[in-house]
């Protein structure tokens, strides 16, 4: 399958992945950062049973702190 990453790529997934195991997969914890599939914030507690689908469009946001 795949999906659309942050507006830029896509990327071929294997079929089940959770939305969690895709962050996993780019390097990313889950803290810090947001994420929106098709264009629809997931909470955090989701993440692990958020199974991606072939054509959702999936943005991760960073979460930058500093003054």
């Amino acid at each position: 399958m795949i999906i659309h990453y942050n507006q830029q790529e896509n990327i071929e997934l294997k079929e089940g992945i959770t939305l969690n195991e895709f962050l996993q997969s780019k390097q990313l914890s889950r803290e810090g950062v947001a994420v929106a599939v098709d264009e629809k914030i997931v909470k955090k507690a989701d993440f692990d049973t958020f199974v991606l689908k072939d054509g959702m469009s999936v943005d991760v946001f960073n979460m930058v702190s500093g003054g």
